[in-house]
């Protein structure tokens, strides 16, 4: 008796065989349309995203410039022209980044310009959401405190204040925070302003113990900082 050579074919191969005759001969034939259809709807879908893609990454490159160009005069000093480069940038109706940096930079400009209400409005229409706006959403929140200050409401420009420091300050003045490996960096380099803001804010209110809290605050967090130095010299005015 002899014995064939040839081997089994293995279970898989016989399966899926079967499952390409079964695709091919009975499948296809019925779906057919339906299949096309899809596939047709899938590459219309992705061609969509592709065009979107490139006409956002194009149009978020034109609103860059554009923002450039406002913070430059900002820079410079022209801040009229800022403010009439930044309310036509506006009045294009940008969105997400665009618009919370545009509105950040006029309420500088209005703030220059001691137009203090005007200011209020414009930081008050940064958006706060996302981990890619929270330095602006930051500045805004400074902003709107030197705002509130120029208006002698030290009260609300203690609670904005507030707010910055909940979002932004990361240091406790504990000295492994200074040790390699284990730095704490605040969210924003402005944490030790807005707390002398906070300490000028109370003295003005009559609250001498929340001036000295908030001085030691800085004395232990940002010791070398100058706003430290001046806490001092403020608590010395206080005797």
């Amino acid at each position: 008796m002899e014995i064939s050579s040839k081997q089994p074919r293995p279970v898989s191969s016989i399966k899926s065989s079967t499952m390409w005759e079964w695709f091919v001969d009975d499948f296809y034939p019925r779906y057919d349309k339906q299949l096309w259809q899809v596939l047709a709807a899938i590459l219309i879908a992705v061609a969509v995203y592709f065009i979107w893609s490139y006409n956002h990454q194009k149009n978020e490159i034109s609103e860059n410039k554009k923002l450039g160009a406002a913070y430059v005069l900002l820079g410079r000093g022209n801040i009229p022209d800022a403010e009439k480069a930044l309310t036509d940038f506006l009045s294009q109706g940008p969105s997400g980044l665009a618009r919370d940096k545009a509105n950040l930079y006029l309420g500088k400009a209005y703030y220059d310009q001691q137009q203090y209400d005007e200011a209020l409005a414009a930081y008050g229409r940064v958006g706060k959401d996302g981990k890619a706006t929270v330095l602006v959403y930051s500045g805004a929140l400074h902003g709107i405190a030197a705002c509130y200050m120029q208006k002698k409401d030290y009260a609300d420009a203690i609670t904005t204040l507030d707010e910055f420091l909940k979002l932004c300050m990361r240091r406790t003045g504990n000295p492994k925070e200074n040790l390699a490996d284990q730095e704490i960096v605040d969210l924003s380099p402005a944490v030790p302003n807005a707390l002398w803001k906070e300490a000028l804010c109370y003295r003005e209110l009559g609250q001498p113990d929340q001036v000295r809290a908030v001085v030691d605050k800085l004395q232990k967090a940002y010791p070398s900082s100058p706003e430290a130095q001046d806490g001092l010299r403020l608590l010395a005015m206080m005797e």
